[in-house]
């Protein structure tokens, strides 16, 4: 089997685990997560950067921003050469660290909190939103509170699920591009069980010929630099990204970062959006419609997208007072739409893995 065989495999298998986990288990506990751990950095390295300065808090942003990409791809690249002893646990390692790069059954079971809370009282259901926005939610009306869920929804559908997807995904396959032309006469011999022909951490499960161990890894570390790198990225920009006198500089690299990061995976999930809603039998014209003409009403230049597709899909105006009106109100913003909106984010999410997926078996396809 070529190398590009097997290493297009071993990357499906790595994305699909990791989405199956996220689905299947949710979220590592927090003691463990590493965007715990990546928020607890951030506030340490704040604390030690932060002057009055405004360039020195400039500067501050990149440093700290390299400083915990360094940390901790470098912290899972020596997590992933120590569980190399054995192949299967080795890919199970990096599927497990993938995992916690993105968020989609969380996502959507926060969301789904709003619903049923607010079916039940809009106290609740304020308290309930309140855990997924910053705006402040005591004077919210109950169409406040739908569009807030649906907002956060649909807008981390980009952040919290096709970005870091789309850059490990990217990443993991141009890896396998590169190497192949690299070494393209190499062959791998995915013998599993019981084979010891080859010196290294993989000898007892892998048969190389004509490629170190060091550049056979080399996809699997740029897959897992991808999506940690992301997330390192999105949390500084969560956390330091505002225009507040404390923030304004030292997270201005963070989130103009975090900008051009998103920027292509904004608008591919407003595309998605749009393909969504002719699938989930909603208005796919007024999706259309309402993207272009609405999108960049948003502060922000990527999250109008995803949320101005679902406001014209769904028929209804999404409204963050004195800041942004998407959409037209062609149907009320009732506790009900939010569960459409969920249907609409999860045929979105669904229609871009399958796209992966056919990329991938395409490749495998292609070179076999």
């Amino acid at each position: 089997m070529q190398q590009i065989e097997l290493l297009t495999i071993e990357l499906l298998i790595v994305i699909v685990a990791a989405v199956s986990i996220d689905l299947i288990l949710g979220e590592l506990p927090s003691r463990l997560h590493p965007v715990v751990w990546m928020g607890k950095s951030i506030e340490k390295l704040k604390s030690l950067f932060l002057t009055t300065s405004k360039t020195k808090n400039r500067l501050s942003g990149l440093i700290m921003t390299m400083l915990i990409i360094i940390m901790f791809t470098a912290l899972f690249s020596v997590i992933l050469y120590i569980s190399s002893f054995n192949y299967i646990f080795y890919l199970l390692v990096a599927s497990i660290i993938l995992s916690t790069t993105f968020a989609i059954r969380s996502l959507v079971n926060f969301v789904k909190n709003v619903y049923v809370d607010i079916n039940e009282d809009l106290e609740k259901g304020k308290k309930s939103v309140s855990l997924l926005v910053s705006r402040n939610t005591s004077n919210l009306s109950s169409e406040n509170v739908v569009s807030a869920a649906i907002e956060t929804l649909t807008e981390n559908i980009t952040d919290s699920v096709v970005s870091p997807l789309f850059y490990i995904f990217i990443f993991g396959f141009m890896g396998n591009i590169l190497l192949y032309l690299i070494h393209p006469s190499v062959t791998i011999n995915p013998i599993l069980i019981n084979h010891t022909s080859f010196q290294g951490p993989l000898s007892n499960f892998l048969s190389v010929s004509g490629i170190s161990y060091s550049w056979y890894q080399f996809p699997i570390y740029l897959v897992v630099f991808a999506g940690v790198s992301y997330r390192v990225v999105n949390t500084l920009d969560a956390m330091v990204g505002y225009k507040n006198p404390e923030n304004i500089d030292i997270g201005w690299f963070p989130a103009r970062l975090d900008d051009i990061l998103n920027y292509i995976p904004a608008r591919l999930t407003g595309f998605l959006v749009v393909l969504a809603s002719i699938f989930a039998g909603f208005d796919y014209k007024s999706s259309w419609k309402v993207m272009l003409s609405d999108a960049r009403s948003t502060p922000s230049p990527n999250s109008g997208y995803s949320m101005a597709a679902a406001a014209g899909s769904l028929g209804i105006q999404l409204i963050k007072p004195g800041v942004y009106k998407l959409g037209y109100p062609k149907n009320e913003l009732k506790p009900g739409m939010i569960k459409r909106a969920i249907k609409l984010s999860i045929i979105t999410v669904t229609l871009f893995l399958m796209i992966i997926i056919l990329i991938l078996i395409s490749t495998f396809l292609f070179f076999h």
